[in-house]
């Protein structure tokens, strides 16, 4: 898939002006996201593969992801992209998300952080003709706080984080439970969790403004807050003591918030990546 990384022109008559349109940015959409949600999701896979109270180790490595979008008119995706993540004695890096650790005990580790927001919306992207006259929707930035527990039980990490961009503000969080099973030589990870987000940041990349709906003949649409559960599974296979190739599926089911969206088709989003990584 041929990237464009300058943003396109908002639609005549529109002046920039109304909407959701973000077209100062310019950050290239389809690269970005992939390279950020891949990295952060394989380093969260790799870390659930470790015994517990084992501490993340810095990495660097290259991923293949195919990544299906919610937006009517996207087609699916599979890009490679490099994957990065920096351990230090109080700051981390996490594929795209930086850390300070307030609390780092042998089980539990509490941080400060600052992410983007893993949605963006490009209307040249779509191949709906309605869809192409609607404005761009960018990254938005988020802070918040970060906690992750490790146990014989199983794993947990979770976060709350708040929209500091001014993409209509809103609220998002995380919720994910995994348990390592050894077979041989990998380790599966099966994984449960459910994704939070409200009716700001839910608007932003799913509503339809009156102006949108005069130009594409959409319905306009307010989107509200929503649950995403989501499921999927991880499996880790050590090369060597630095070596470690990591292959991830995962499943999630739209919220009735972003389902309803006249811009939106289907009722879930599905992921897949491979990468190899070298671990120090």
């Amino acid at each position: 898939m041929r990237e464009r990384c300058k943003e396109d022109s908002p639609p005549a008559g529109n002046g920039g002006l109304v909407g959701h349109d973000t077209t100062r940015q310019s950050l290239c959409p389809g690269i970005a996201a992939v390279l950020l949600a891949t990295a952060a999701w394989l380093v969260a896979g790799s870390a659930f593969a470790q015994a517990p109270g084992a501490k993340p180790r810095s990495s660097l490595g290259v991923a293949v992801v195919a990544l299906k979008s919610p937006y009517t008119g996207y087609k699916t995706d599979t890009v490679g992209a490099p994957i990065i993540s920096y351990e230090g004695r109080k700051f981390h890096f996490r594929g795209g998300s930086f850390g300070y650790k307030l609390l780092d005990s042998d089980s539990t580790e509490v941080s400060l952080m600052a992410s983007p927001y893993m949605m963006r919306f490009k209307r040249k992207d779509s191949h709906d003709p309605q869809l192409r006259q609607l404005s761009n929707r960018g990254f938005s930035a988020m802070a918040g706080v970060a906690v992750r527990h490790t146990a014989p039980w199983g794993l947990l990490q979770g976060n709350v984080q708040a929209e500091v961009s001014g993409h209509g503000g809103g609220v998002a969080a995380d919720a994910k439970y995994a348990y390592p099973l050894p077979v041989g030589r990998v380790t599966l990870v099966p994984g449960v969790g459910l994704n939070y987000a409200g009716k700001g940041l839910n608007d932003y990349y799913f509503g339809v403004s009156d102006d949108e709906a005069r130009r594409s003949g959409l319905a306009r649409y307010r989107a509200g807050s929503g649950v995403s559960p989501y499921a999927d599974l991880t499996a880790v296979l050590p090369l060597g003591p630095h070596w470690t190739a990591t292959a991830s599926l995962r499943r999630t089911r739209l919220s009735d918030a972003v389902k309803d969206s006249p811009m939106t088709t289907g009722d879930h989003m599905d992921s897949a990546a491979l990468s190899l990584s070298y671990g120090f």
